[in-house]
């Protein structure tokens, strides 16, 4: 493994924090959950995102709450004690100077408040990933396409998910240059939870956009939320 992402400080803590988790579940009650998510222009959330809440608080009859990065307005949290997730597949910008933030604010706010890695990062995610991969294998030649770049952590993480994975990792703005400079005929797969301008140009067969419009990734998350102490 890289030794430069073996360092970094999200990787070395989600494996401990999917093991607690089944310990505490027997112990304590569980917590209200508070999703961050990006959001599209002026907090606008895209109805799969309401689908998985109300599936989750369904299942855990707990409330489910959202933060989203793009609403101007001020987000209160009802809550008492929370699990605050970031939905977010790299660890950009926002999981490492917005969600930070986040936590601080909300317990200012004396809302016992417990950070979870972001769920990129999450081994149960990434073992959805490659499940995923393995069946695209028996049609096609998959290449990750993902959002651009802008921090060697971000590099180093895709770096080790396209090793993981067995297969191209490609940011979406270099995609056609990446097409002509390949003999084979590579198909993207979309590295967001939610469609974008960009991933819904992509020409796939299957009009698919982005990971939560197919059933094993949105059902997957539903089950990962659900599970939290």
């Amino acid at each position: 493994m890289n030794k430069s992402f073996n360092n970094l400080l999200f990787f070395n803590n989600h494996k401990p924090f999917e093991g607690i988790q089944k310990k505490k579940n027997k112990i304590f009650s569980k917590r209200d959950i508070r999703l961050i998510i990006h959001g599209s222009k002026n907090g606008f959330v895209h109805p799969i995102i309401d689908i998985i809440i109300n599936e989750v608080q369904k299942r855990r009859g707990k409330l489910v709450e959202l933060e989203v990065l793009t609403e101007n307005t001020y987000q209160a949290s009802t809550s008492n004690f929370i699990w605050l997730v970031p939905l977010f597949l790299l660890p950009g910008t926002h999981v490492r100077k917005d969600v930070p933030l986040i936590r601080n604010r909300l317990k200012n706010e004396l809302i016992n408040t417990k950070l979870t890695p972001y769920i990129g990062s999450w081994n149960s995610w990434i073992n959805i990933l490659i499940e995923f991969i393995k069946k695209e294998k028996k049609s096609v030649t998959p290449a990750l396409l993902h959002h651009p770049l802008r921090s060697k952590i971000a590099s180093d993480h895709m770096q080790y998910l396209g090793n993981r994975l067995g297969i191209k990792t490609v940011s979406w703005t270099e995609w056609d240059t990446f097409l002509e400079k390949q003999s084979m005929n590579y198909y993207p797969i979309p590295y967001t939870l939610l469609p974008t301008a960009k991933t819904k140009s992509l020409e796939r067969q299957d009009s698919i956009s982005s990971l939560l419009e197919i059933q094993s990734f949105r059902n997957g998350l539903i089950n990962l939320l659900s599970e939290l102490p």
